[in-house]
């Protein structure tokens, strides 16, 4: 019995959806080729893969993950008509709890972790000029996040590694700023202002001390930032965030 000809364009159009998925898959996991990669122009395979279908090898030895990521908040709060910087928290530990004792663990209970940690790998590539502006504080005015992004690419200088590195960290501290306000307003109320954020890395115990009682929490490796003013990207939807991560906040 022969198929229609609407089912055959279905399974047409299925076989190279599958075909193109499992080539994707491929190049992406393969190890890093610019000549492979570049056989699918433009941004096409990178928004292909993130953020439903990333991975990597890094699970697996010879340099497995070991190291866990901290994304803490904090922001100044109004008590009783009075400003007060609020207490810290972690968001990135809270955002985890969606995935203790779930085997199948929403994309949400990375999204701090991730963040963290593509921060801090932008923050360890600039010099020692560009890391004491980040540390200065850039919340006052409107202009905050342009003065703050001047001064990043004075402190530049002429180095065109320098100034590309700085485009970079100003990209992910954008998407960190954001998130951060999204927590801060969750947690201390629509109208924060002021925000705080701070990154860092803590690496696991050595495997050979993982049974040692007595062995000592590695020190966390921080990427210090200023205060800053509160930061919205286009499409961030604020109720969603909060009606998920206030409860996870308030879960002991």
């Amino acid at each position: 019995m022969r198929r229609r000809p609407v089912v055959r364009v279905v399974l047409v159009v299925v076989s190279l959806i599958a075909a193109w998925h499992i080539f994707a898959q491929l190049l992406w996991i393969a190890p890093y080729s610019a000549s492979m990669r570049s056989l699918v122009p433009g941004n096409f395979l990178t928004s292909w893969q993130i953020p439903f279908f990333g991975q990597s090898w890094s699970v697996f030895a010879p340099d497995p993950i070991n190291g866990n990521y901290h994304f803490y908040v904090r922001a100044v709060e109004n008590v009783d008509g009075k400003q007060q910087n609020s207490e810290w928290i972690d968001a990135a530990e809270d955002e985890l709890k969606l995935s203790r004792h779930n085997l199948l663990p929403p994309r949400a209970a990375g999204l701090a972790n991730e963040q963290a940690s593509k921060y801090r790998d932008a923050y360890s590539k600039l010099n020692e000029k560009q890391q004491e502006v980040v540390q200065a504080n850039y919340y006052t005015g409107a202009d905050w996040k342009s003065r703050f992004e001047t001064a990043l690419y004075k402190a530049s200088g002429d180095d065109a590694t320098a100034r590309a590195n700085a485009g970079s960290f100003i990209t992910q501290h954008a998407y960190t700023s954001a998130y951060a306000t999204q927590v801060a307003k969750t947690m201390w109320g629509e109208d924060v202002t002021t925000i705080r954020f701070a990154i860092s890395r803590q690496n696991a115990v050595p495997f050979d001390q993982r049974n040692n009682p007595d062995a000592k929490p590695e020190p966390e490796q921080w990427s210090p930032t200023g205060w800053r003013g509160t930061f919205i990207m286009p499409g961030q939807s604020h109720k969603d965030f909060a009606d998920t991560f206030k409860k996870l906040a308030e879960e002991k």
